[in-house]
């Protein structure tokens, strides 16, 4: 077979052909009203030219049946534009304001506009917009009418993906043992997340196939396709059951070296005892076992152990994670109890950026951050320390008077905690965090008081405001300023509700539209500065990071008009990307919010977490 090296400027794809099944949520043929196009099977001998789609655009490099999939081909006419070429450089515009990971969004918004398009190259769009490492890109899709024999069925899902000739295949990487035990484990939890994600498009059986998986040359997990198909397969005897996730994590370690079978053996032990049907139970299942390495010394490892352990992973039973389970179950990880694998910090950023907005000549919004981390190094590994203040405000009042306010209160708020809370202290309490705030509406009232001003004359700001130790934080929070947080598995969360009309109307049970509706709709119920501390109530939350994890702190200058919420996509996914640098996908984020905005001033301060598993003290 030709390989990717005869000619340096050739490029080459993979070909892939799933069948259509009509009461399949995915692999339904989507307004078919004809016969379509004849995609007949090859009875052309072995040397002759061979294509994979009827236009005969894509010339197979391999002679096997066309059924025999996936395989190489070449695009004969790569200067001709296709529609998913348009949709991937378009993504940014069309998926804004989408839950992108959710199918029952983004396909029927999709198959609006291009009604041909199947659900099948939808699943690829979206999943490697947010996951571009871990999906293939896809690059062409079409249905087919094909000949009967040995495909399933007379029509067919076409689609033409990225080849990657760099991935190495999992197997290969789990009896390499130069690859740390650490980074195995990793996979296996990599395996679990993707499960979540690849769920609710019916495709997270692609996890189910050894030979599917593969790691990048960065170390990531890939998937060379997706798999839609595999719970439909049956026997006319007795129905088999699809493959587990824990039936392919035997399956590697059982083409492991005897010493990664010895250390990972309490886990083998467990799959072989545990009735697991649900994602959570494995999650758990992992936990279980950094918890028993942890407590229980690893034995020494001899070679006639590695033969016993071989022997123990032919008997494990193949424990079947249901379909059925799993499908009740795509959110299990989150409402699993809590996780006894502990999980460590090994990069946070910070960065802030403020504009002044295109309709207004000054600034009254304020920041400050004072943020402190270490790094302690050992034999063992590393460990990340991190403690810091942030705090944002957006002030009100006439005569240049909010800034004095916004600035007054951030200081006051950041000097009180530099006063009670030392360098690798506790979380201060909730009441510490309100009792901060207070004070901060104490030394604005009291300058109001001073200056006699009354009614509207009285200055005034919102506050948000985040305390972090380690990945634990707390938040606190007075106004209509706000504090979202973004991870890739749970999407833009908005963890603050405003204090404005609006909001007190919906929470009493008024409907939205009649609460909007009101001219003083968005007039603030609480800020700091006006009135006492008996006017005003802070509300504090807590977080804690368990996954790579973007938090935002912004005034709504930034926030109005769902601005965040409809650029998902195009500024909020790009800052969770690490090999970006924080500070500039921030800038663009407001030069954004400036363009949609713009009629008031826009300040965010932007926390990024990158977490893993604490597993250098378990190997």
């Amino acid at each position: 077979m030709p390989t990717a090296q005869t000619d340096q400027n050739l490029k080459l794809w993979w070909g892939v052909l799933y069948p259509a099944y009509a009461d399949h949520p995915i692999l339904a043929v989507p307004n078919c009203n004809s016969e379509g196009t004849v995609f007949e099977q090859d009875t052309n001998p072995p040397n002759a030219a061979a294509f994979f789609d009827p236009q005969h655009r894509y010339q197979r490099w391999d002679h096997r049946y066309a059924c025999d999939l996936p395989q190489l081909v070449q695009d004969l006419q790569p200067e001709e534009p296709t529609l998913l070429e348009a949709l991937r450089e378009t993504a940014q515009d069309w998926a804004q304001g989408l839950n992108i990971l959710d199918p029952s969004v983004v396909i029927p918004h999709l198959q609006s506009q291009y009604p041909d398009l199947s659900a099948v190259a939808i699943a690829y769009l979206a999943l490697h917009l947010v996951y571009p490492e871990t999906i293939p890109a896809i690059h062409d899709a079409w249905l087919d009418t094909v000949a009967t024999g040995n495909l399933p069925a007379n029509y067919c899902h076409g689609v033409i993906l990225d080849y990657t000739p760099t991935a190495r295949p999992l197997r290969e990487v789990w009896q390499d043992d130069s690859i740390a035990d650490e980074q195995i484990f990793r996979y296996l939890e990599d395996m679990i997340d993707l499960w979540q994600v690849l769920e609710p498009w019916h495709c997270h059986y692609s996890l189910l196939t050894v030979k599917n998986l593969a790691v990048n040359p960065d170390d990531q997990l890939r998937l060379h396709q997706l798999d839609f198909t595999l719970p439909l397969v049956e026997t006319f005897e007795q129905p088999t059951p699809p493959p587990s996730l824990v039936g392919v994590w035997q399956e590697l370690f059982a083409h492991a070296s005897s010493r990664r079978q010895a250390v990972f053996m309490p886990l083998l032990v467990s799959l072989s005892t545990a009735p697991l049907e649900k994602i959570s139970e494995i999650q758990m299942l992992l936990d279980s076992l950094a918890c028993t390495l942890r407590s229980e010394p690893l034995p020494d490892f001899q070679e006639e152990a590695g033969e016993s352990t071989g022997e123990l992973i032919d008997e494990l039973p193949d424990i079947t994670l249901s379909p059925e389970s799993a499908e009740e179950d795509h959110t299990a990880i989150e409402d699993a109890p809590t996780a006894l694998l502990p999980r460590q910090l090994v990069q946070v950023d910070v960065a802030a950026h403020t504009d002044t907005g295109r309709d207004r000549h000054h600034n009254e919004d304020f920041y400050l951050i004072h943020h402190r981390q270490q790094m302690r190094m050992t034999p063992n590994g590393q460990q990340l320390e991190v403690q810091g203040i942030y705090v944002l405000c957006d002030g009100m009042g006439g005569h240049a008077e909010g800034e004095v306010a916004s600035s007054l209160a951030t200081k006051t708020v950041h000097d009180y905690f530099e006063q009670t809370w030392p360098w690798q202290g506790e979380l201060p309490s909730a009441e510490e965090v309100r009792n901060a705030i207070y004070r901060a509406n104490e030394v604005i009232f009291a300058a109001n008081d001073q200056k006699a001003k009354t009614g509207s004359g009285r200055m005034g700001t919102t506050l948000v405001m985040a305390l972090v130790h380690n990945y634990h934080l707390r938040l606190g929070h007075v106004g209509d300023s706000r504090i979202y947080r973004f991870t890739k598995r749970q999407g833009l969360q908005q963890l603050t509700t405003d204090h404005e009309v609006g909001q007190r109307l919906i929470q009493q049970g008024v409907e939205p539209e009649i609460a909007y509706g009101r001219p003083d709709a968005y007039q603030l119920t609480q800020a700091l500065g006006p009135r006492n501390n008996e006017a005003i109530c802070p509300e504090v939350i807590d977080l804690d990071i368990e996954e790579d994890t973007l938090v935002l702190l912004c005034s709504d200058g930034l926030s109005d008009n769902r601005c965040l919420e409809t650029h998902i996509i195009s500024h909020v996914l790009p800052m969770l990307d690490f090999s970006i640098p924080l500070n500039q996908s921030l800038h663009k984020l407001i030069d954004m919010g400036n363009q949609v905005n713009g009629h008031d001033n826009l300040t965010a301060i932007a926390l990024r977490f990158k977490l893993r598993s604490v597993l250098s003290n378990l190997f």
